[in-house]
């Protein structure tokens, strides 16, 4: 007697991010694995296809450097070409730190001191979205390509085919109807409303993550809380001064009055100089820096900024062309509902402060996790979710406490557990 054929799973990611992105790849990489096709994906998201973008547009939708260490660059080394032929090349190794005490006094240390050898890949958070968006429009949305078709059973039961793979991007998810396991997105350009049926819906949308809303409103076991970190901060992008090696790290105490900043090396000689403070000093911080004065800012930062030459007026510019930038934390105690098949990933689960670099590589790392989940279960979405929250509960409240606590309020404290750390 031969075995019938089991349905195909819906799966539905809301969230364009890392988690959302490498999710997909390796949902679709299971169909490829598998006799017959195992899973219908679609991925949605507000924001622009980062994929589709030319060389140009790309440079244009810089954000922050983030270090990619091994958790993060294992999950997208599983995926076999991803690294080496979308990611690589985006990205530029830290090879040289400077801690700057005061403008007269730098510590210069070689990177491999005080960064393991797997931690020192660093890009652009946008780039890997690229890069990720990139290899799933190439395989599977590209023209000329022969699109997989599945068949799905829709809400109302009827067989519907349908691309393996879906995107809708400029287009919000508003509302997870969990009873009858569907999502409301809104195409943003043409404000039209409709909804996607899911048998399992992840969420990596983010700290205001609307599917985490659907297991706050009806799980009684679930519960979650958002913190602010106390900081405030604004980022600009500046060419690398020629006396400035490549591969660059700074930290600098002071870099202007009472702002400490991460300056991290971009690819194309350029810098991404971060200037942040403890809320707790807000009444020190120079009101110029607050206004929308270009001139003023500019003048402030020739005066102020001594840790290498930077081309002020664009930086001003930039500057005023961004709001500040608050840190928000997010704790939750599962990261699953098996009852209504709902997941989260990535910031919607454990949102983290920046400051010790591994956001995005546990949002990399949770889609990896589940991947190896679904093997371990065989495909057995509820016994995977279960095995997922006891798994990567842990480990993310783990880290959005490290990196709250890793860093003082103090400027001068913590100071000295650089130092000391460094010495050790």
């Amino acid at each position: 007697m031969c075995k019938p054929e089991e349905d195909t799973k819906k799966v539905v990611i809301v969230g364009a991010g890392p988690a959302g992105l490498l999710a997909s790849i390796l949902f679709l990489r299971r169909n490829e694995r598998a006799s017959q096709q195992k899973y219908q994906v679609t991925i949605v998201d507000p924001g622009v296809n980062y994929g589709k973008l030319d060389a140009n547009g790309l440079q244009r939708k810089r954000s922050w450097m983030i270090g990619l260490s091994a958790h993060g660059l294992g999950a997208i080394r599983s995926v076999d070409g991803l690294y080496e032929n979308h990611v690589r090349g985006l990205g530029i190794d830290i090879e040289h730190a400077i801690i700057g005490l005061s403008p007269s006094i730098k510590i210069h240390r070689e990177a491999s001191e005080i960064i393991d050898k797997d931690s020192a890949f660093t890009v652009d958070r946008n780039f890997i979205c690229a890069a990720l968006a990139k290899y799933l429009t190439e395989k599977y949305e590209s023209e000329g390509i022969t699109k997989r078709m599945v068949n799905v059973t829709s809400s109302d039961g009827d067989k519907v085919e349908m691309p393996e793979f879906r995107s809708y991007y400029d287009t919000r998810a508003l509302f997870v109807d969990y009873d009858k396991k569907r999502v409301l997105v809104r195409e943003e350009t043409s404000d039209e409303d409709m909804f996607l049926d899911y048998d399992l819906i992840i969420g990596c949308d983010g700290i205001r993550s609307v599917v985490r809303n659907a297991i706050a409103s009806t799980n009684r076991d679930f519960e979650f809380s958002i913190r602010g970190t106390f900081g405030k901060g604004k980022a600009v992008h500046v060419d690398c001064p020629p006396e400035v090696k490549d591969g660059t790290f700074f930290f600098l105490r002071n870099a202007v009055p009472n702002m400490d900043s991460f300056t991290l090396p971009e690819t194309g000689r350029k810098l991404n100089v971060n200037l942040g403070y403890a809320m707790n000093t807000e009444d020190k911080i120079d009101p110029v820096l607050k206004s929308d004065d270009v001139d003023a800012i500019s003048a402030y930062f020739k005066k102020h900024f001594h840790a290498f030459e930077m081309d002020c007026d664009d930086a001003a510019k930039q500057w005023v062309s961004q709001s500040w930038n608050t840190i928000s934390q997010v704790h939750c105690n599962i990261y699953h509902d098996s009852k209504r098949m709902i997941l989260l990933m990535g910031d919607a689960a454990h949102a983290t402060s920046p400051q010790i670099g591994q956001g995005m590589n546990t949002a990399l790392a949770d889609a990896a996790a589940f991947d190896r989940m679904l093997d371990t279960h065989k495909d057995n979405l509820s016994a995977a979710l279960e095995t997922f929250s006891e798994e990567r509960v842990k480990e993310g409240n783990a880290l959005t406490d490290l990196s709250f606590y890793t860093f003082s309020l103090s400027s001068s404290q913590q100071l000295k557990v650089m130092i000391g750390s460094m010495i050790r």
